[in-house]
């Protein structure tokens, strides 16, 4: 079997293809698959073929499946760590977020398999933390150099709230659910050893040990920096398509512009692998 791989864009981005899912997955090619995703963050895989075994055990290179954090998505009966999400049932994520930043180890590496593509529209932004740190100035970096930040579950549904939707109940039990974390704003990706930017406007509250309005302007230049298109990939889904993104290097929107339905299924890896600590990819 052989492999190729084609580049996507100037800072994120590549499509793998060659992988036989009709036969069993070599470790080989896992081991593949993992390189390439380190080097290029997001990565999309041809896998009409792809069968829930085969993407859990892809998805076991990472680290440990996730079993539903929130409980706001379905799971599939046979397999309760595949997460089902659905737009027939309201499912979107159509802001800015790494998934899941309010917990203490949010997921390492996310695995979505397109089930159910529309005929247009429905693609998976990504703009790369990585890069966009690497781009502020040296005064900047030094800033943010030891400062934190909460994220908050209970954020979403907040600026849901804000924006007029009835919303109110959901903002109380989410804060009822603890799910509130404190992170370095700057983190270094222990496979890469790329420092890369934590904030987001989903689940950021604020940044901690600032006067309220320094750190307001200061999580708001972040979050318009990073969104500079220079360091964006926009995937165009097809039917069948795998789609990997290392969520320590890159943060995700799903663009909600379709008709008709979109049905992905997705698994989340927990807890990094103790064999990639250490390699350099970059």
């Amino acid at each position: 079997m052989t492999l190729s791989i084609k580049k996507l864009a100037g800072n994120l981005g590549a499509r793998l293809e060659g992988i036989d899912f009709t036969n069993d997955l070599a470790e080989t090619t896992i081991e593949a698959i993992g390189a390439a995703l380190y080097e290029h963050h997001v990565l999309s895989i041809p896998a009409s073929d792809v069968t829930p075994s085969q993407h859990t055990q892809i998805a076991r290179h990472f680290g440990e499946p996730e079993q539903n954090a929130t409980d706001v998505f379905s799971v599939d009966e046979q397999f309760p760590h595949i997460t089902v999400i659905d737009s027939e049932k309201g499912d979107r994520a159509d802001s800015w977020h790494a998934d899941e930043t309010f917990l203490e180890q949010p997921p390492l590496v996310n695995i979505l398999h397109g089930k159910v593509i529309p005929e247009y529209g429905g693609d998976t932004a990504f703009i790369s933390t990585a890069a966009s740190y690497e781009a502020l100035s040296d005064k900047m970096k030094e800033l943010l150099d030891g400062l934190t930040a909460i994220h908050d579950y209970g954020h979403l549904y907040e600026l849901g709230w804000r924006s007029g939707l009835p919303l109110g109940k959901m903002v109380g039990e989410a804060l009822t659910k603890g799910l509130i974390h404190s992170h370095p704003v700057v983190k270094t990706h222990p496979i890469t050893g790329k420092k890369w930017l934590t904030v987001n406007p989903t689940y950021t509250r604020f940044i901690q040990g600032l006067p309220p309005n320094e750190a307001e302007a200061i999580l708001e230049m972040l979050i318009n920096h990073m969104q500079k298109p220079e360091f964006g990939y926009r995937h165009h889904w097809q039917q069948g398509d795998l789609l990997l993104w290392d969520q320590q290097a890159v943060q995700h929107y799903a663009v909600n512009d379709f008709p008709g339905r979109r049905l992905v299924h997705r698994i989340a890896a927990l807890h990094s692998t103790e064999k990639y600590i250490g390699i350099k990819t970059a």
